[in-house]
């Protein structure tokens, strides 16, 4: 009897120790899976700060272009200024030009006029010469002949000293022109060829060009403010968002308006995040996405349904955006060039929304942090 509870005894002490070996062999599996959990923890943590990182650059260097933007908006601002007052110093040596050409018209006239009076002049006093000779041969009246050719004579004399006083007065005036705005002699007879006036005919050829481009530039520019206007008046609504900076959203429709006019104005980037992928369908963003630029960055982050979303994932991948299946919280987000943001929870059960939209700066920073997290956490389709 006491033999067989030793054997017991001894078989008990051997399972006891076979269960203490297999306790050792859990607790060192349970420190190396430990192990490999905070390894993995510290990769994810590592992988998150670094696109936080990225993201920040990113943020950067979207500030730095919309700087860039601003500068070039102030270039072209400055050149059309300058454009205007071109156009302006134009107009006026253009009214100083015509006003020079009508005076040089009148005192060619006026010349015209003075040496046709000494021609005639002239001939007066070469007819009373004849008159006189005429006179002498006579010997009726010669005295009285005479005296009528003097006295006719001496009228004629004293009007031609006037004459050519007059004249030289008008030498001396058209002499103080063309010292004033240096116009030769040359120049009143042949000012098609003077040089000045081809320059300012050059001149006024690019400042022609300049005024039409101007006029073509502000038709274009009255037609895209028509336009943006019209559309503007299109999409109204009552929640008046698009005319705020800064504000919460009260209902879907508000909501998805203000998107849909905020992705007509995308330069580099967006970010959008939405509760499921059907609803691109749902509330009509179909053409929205499809006229996107392929040249910006598009993210999409959302909770796909692989079987019944298909088509819409690879029209969407079709159109250069990258997906990430987000299966968390149902939001409403938007991130445009880090100048824009939006963020909004959504209440499946009540079909309704809670959010906030803002272009500060300091709240687009934090709506863009918290819009990141959907696409560090999502699993990335493409």
């Amino acid at each position: 009897m006491v033999s067989v509870l030793e054997d017991e005894k001894k078989n008990l002490e051997r399972e006891r120790n076979r269960l203490l070996k297999e306790i050792d062999t859990l607790n060192s599996q349970i420190k190396q899976f430990s192990s490999i959990v905070e390894t993995t923890n510290q990769t994810l943590q590592a992988k998150e700060e670094s696109l936080l990182s990225k993201e920040k650059q990113l943020q950067n260097k979207d500030l730095l272009i919309n700087e860039k933007d601003q500068k070039l908006e102030e270039y072209r601002k400055q050149f059309e200024l300058q454009s205007e007052e071109k156009v302006k110093k134009f107009e006026e040596l253009s009214a100083f030009m015509e006003k020079m050409s009508n005076e040089k018209v009148s005192l060619v006239e006026q010349v015209a006029n003075l040496e046709k009076k000494i021609a005639d002049y002239v001939q007066k006093i070469k007819t009373t010469k004849e008159k006189s000779r005429a006179a002498q041969d006579g010997l009726l009246g010669a005295s009285m002949e005479m005296e009528k050719v003097r006295e006719e004579a001496s009228k004629i004399n004293l009007t031609l000293q006037e004459t050519i006083a007059e004249l030289e007065q008008v030498k001396k005036e058209k002499n103080e022109l063309e010292t004033k705005f240096g116009i030769s002699s040359a120049d009143l007879k042949q000012s098609e060829e003077n040089d000045s006036l081809d320059k300012v005919v050059i001149q006024t050829s690019e400042i022609n060009k300049y005024k039409e481009r101007i006029a073509s530039l502000e038709l274009s520019l009255e037609k895209l403010q028509n336009d943006k206007a019209s559309e503007e008046q299109k999409e109204v609504l009552e929640d008046e968002v698009f005319s705020m900076g800064t504000g919460t959203y009260k209902s879907i429709s508000a909501l998805i308006a203000h998107f849909k006019f905020k992705l007509t104005n995308v330069r580099r980037t967006i970010r959008i995040i939405l509760p499921e992928l059907s609803v691109i369908e749902r509330f009509g963003l179909t053409d929205v996405f499809n006229d996107l630029p392929k040249n910006i960055l598009k993210n999409l982050a959302c909770n796909v349904d692989h079987k019944h979303d298909k088509q819409m994932l690879n029209l969407l991948q079709e159109n250069n955006f990258r997906v990430t299946n987000y299966q968390g919280t149902k939001l409403f987000a938007l991130s445009i060039d880090n100048i824009t943001a939006a963020l909004a929870v959504y209440d499946e059960k009540e079909d309704n929304i809670t959010g906030i939209f803002s272009n500060n700066e300091e709240l687009v920073r934090l709506l863009s942090q918290a819009i990141m997290n959907p696409f560090i956490k999502g699993v990335k389709l493409n």
